[in-house]
């Protein structure tokens, strides 16, 4: 995840990101990739991912999909990292929204109000 982190920061820099909302993204992304990795794909070694960024009416707005099994009905109550991550997300988002379709994958789109210049 240290790429996509790292990638993060760049993107973050060409738009005067502030060093705590750039913190608080690459949280974001680094729990919303560690559910895919973790849950997504069974036992599988692992499966695609796609983040994206953009900056939109002084928001950051993170998506964050794969492609795996979806989140079933048992995810939250017996994967208690499942249920932690999006706390997590929660708490450094202004917003978030969860979609998920099994056997097609989840996404998340995170929305963080951006503090100022760095």
């Amino acid at each position: 995840m240290a790429p996509i982190r790292a990638e993060l920061a760049d993107y973050a820099h060409v738009f005067g990101i502030a060093k705590v909302d750039v913190e608080d993204a690459q949280t974001i992304v680094t729990e919303a990739c560690g559910n895919s990795i973790r849950y997504a794909y069974g036992d599988a070694p692992g499966g695609p991912m796609e983040v994206d960024a953009s900056v939109e009416d002084g928001e950051l707005r993170l998506t964050i999909r794969d492609f795996g099994s979806g989140i079933g009905r048992r995810s939250t109550a017996t994967l208690p990292g499942l249920h932690a991550g999006l706390a997590i997300i929660g708490a450094l988002s202004k917003s978030f929204r969860l979609t998920s379709r099994r056997g097609r994958g989840t996404e998340l789109e995170a929305r963080l109000s951006l503090s100022g210049p760095a």
